[in-house]
């Protein structure tokens, strides 16, 4: 089997298993399906990956190109990710507010897009089978909980909140029916209004109900919130650290990176900034202020939106001298969806599809404005969307000669690394409006330095939840709201908060390796180039491509 043949039947396998992603990514094979949770079927999806990555791994490499290395690389990365998640059971179906189950058809199904009525039938014809999806993922919750894989009670609360909320929405916001059907919409949507309120909300609520009953009673408590409370927990964590930063680092040294961003270098920033915006002395001085002035709020949804979009128009015009590639699509900035936003985080990025049917998306949570943060948002929006996420993401769903898999790999060490390093480097580009702005800039990176000592606190040195917001307390001016958000969203998605800071600092030391081999000819577009124009690749893999392009130059 040749290499192409791998990527093509690992694009297929991927699609398959997570046909809903499929979709939003605007692959219509599977429009009809939903993922199973039978351990006949995780069975034959895991062994379908593991072969990919075996298959991958015996290919003779002796005359490859560089584009053919890191498709190699990035089949068995991606294969064997997927292999081992279904064979630990941790990620299959985690009762979790961002990656949930409930997730894959709520979130999900308001991103689809279709160009014709046969398949927007496709999807009338999934939605049926959601009872069935919801009574199989409830059955997998169970079975885990006698395994002794319980789940941690924040995020399961979390999870409970959103699904009573979609329950009791609005009809005309529901998420199953704001597709746009070409033709005859009218006989469509009435169907799937039936669907919803006849089929879909029943089974939806069954399965809170479920949750409830079955789950609740067993989660562990916010004082044995982290893997190393769970049976086998600590051996699930250096799997997810594996998987979320390819760096051969324990627990313990990635608790240490943390605390000498947080309480050493960050906090020395907190003073040299604070002077210049507040005339502060102090690191408490500039929390204070940070915390007590109402002018550092917003007073609106449309204000916190106007905001995102004047940053994203300042960027635009001076990617130039940075950057020379940058993506043809345009970028979106819209509201979270109201039943989700509670538990959501400030803000996230969604790539376009395949089909360019939906531009690359910047999220905005505005529940709550008035609790929001405005000298945070510039550094959120620089990270989510440019010189962020829409142009690594983007300019990965637009390359061509490469198989189709690597455009939406997920490789977050890469990605989100590259989100955090955007924050740092908008900040050389003067893009930041103000000083005041540029603490938002710290506080960001403060936030991600706190999530290596709290991830790591919770899942491998026991850490209460509470710890862990204590921790973001002293060393982050972030708001009580948000750090509680946050929080939940570490231990349910465990390792996952740990690729920001350390694929961020790999592509700094990558960057001044380049600098000082290369002196005067280095060009900071080339290097940005690099890092975009392969799509996301593990850090082993980028490590290779920035030594070759150095090759190049020299």
């Amino acid at each position: 089997m040749t290499l192409q043949d791998l990527a093509d039947r690992f694009w297929d396998t991927r699609n398959r298993y997570s046909p809903t992603i499929a979709t939003v990514s605007g692959v219509h094979d599977y429009d009809d399906e939903l993922r199973r949770f039978d351990d006949e079927w995780l069975g034959e999806m895991g062994a379908a990956f593991a072969d990919i990555a075996d298959r991958a791994r015996a290919l003779d490499t002796s005359g490859m190109t560089t584009q053919e290395r890191i498709t190699r690389e990035l089949l068995i990365y991606e294969a064997s990710n997927y292999a081992r998640e279904i064979e630990t059971r941790y990620l299959v179906a985690p009762i979790d507010p961002f990656i949930g189950p409930h997730t894959r058809i709520l979130g999900d199904s308001r991103q689809n897009t279709v160009s014709d009525r046969s398949q927007a039938d496709m999807l009338l014809r999934r939605y049926e089978r959601i009872p069935e999806y919801l009574e199989g993922a409830l059955a997998f919750h169970r079975e885990n909980v006698a395994r002794g894989m319980t789940p941690a009670l924040a995020p399961v609360t979390r999870v409970l909140a959103q699904l009573d909320a979609y329950v009791a929405s609005p009809l005309n916001a529901d998420p199953f029916l704001v597709l746009q059907v070409p033709g005859d919409e009218g006989s469509w949507r009435e169907r799937g209004s039936r669907l919803v309120t006849d089929v879909i909300r029943p089974a939806v609520a069954a399965y809170a109900d479920g949750i409830r009953s079955h789950v609740v009673p067993h989660s562990r408590g916010d004082d044995r919130c982290g893997l190393v409370w769970m049976e086998g927990g600590e051996e699930v964590y250096g799997t997810l650290i594996e998987k979320y930063t390819q760096l051969d680092l324990t627990p313990q040294r990635i608790h240490e990176i943390g605390l000498e961003w947080a309480t050493q270098i960050n906090a020395s920033e907190w003073v040299e900034i604070g002077r210049e915006a507040f005339g502060a002395s102090a690191k408490e001085e500039v929390f204070d202020r940070l915390h007590t002035d109402p002018a550092l709020r917003f007073a609106s949804e449309d204000e916190m939106l106007a905001h995102a979009r004047s940053a994203i128009e300042r960027a635009w015009a001076a990617v130039d001298d940075w950057f020379g590639a940058r993506p043809d699509t345009p970028c979106d900035v819209v509201p979270v969806p109201t039943a989700q936003a509670p538990a959501m985080p400030p803000a996230y990025y969604l790539m376009p599809p395949i089909d360019r049917s939906r531009p690359g998306t910047y999220f905005l949570n505005t529940y709550r404005p008035e609790e929001r943060n405005r000298y945070e948002y510039e550094a959120i929006t620089f990270h989510e969307a440019i010189p962020g996420h829409h142009f690594d993401r983007s300019l990965a769903a637009e390359l061509e000669g490469i198989p189709t898999f690597r455009r939406y790999a997920q490789v977050f060490a890469h990605t989100e690394g590259w989100g955090l390093y955007s924050e740092r480097l908008a900040d050389e580009m003067g893009l930041y409006s103000s000083p005041v702005d540029r603490l938002g800039m710290v506080s960001a990176d403060a936030w991600r330095a706190a999530r290596l000592v709290t991830d790591t606190g919770m899942h491998a040195l026991g850490w209460s939840r509470q710890q862990a917001i204590d921790f973001f307390r002293e060393w982050t001016p972030i708001g009580l709201l948000t750090i509680e958000q946050e929080v939940d969203r570490y231990i349910g998605m465990a390792a996952q908060a740990l690729s920001y800071k350390m694929g961020q600092l790999e592509i700094m030391r990558l960057r001044r390796i380049a600098e000082q081999e290369l002196g005067g000819r280095f060009d900071i577009r080339g290097f940005h180039d690099q890092m975009l124009t392969h799509g996301a690749m593990p850090l082993p893999m980028l490590t290779t491509a920035v030594e070759d392009w150095i090759a190049s130059v020299r």
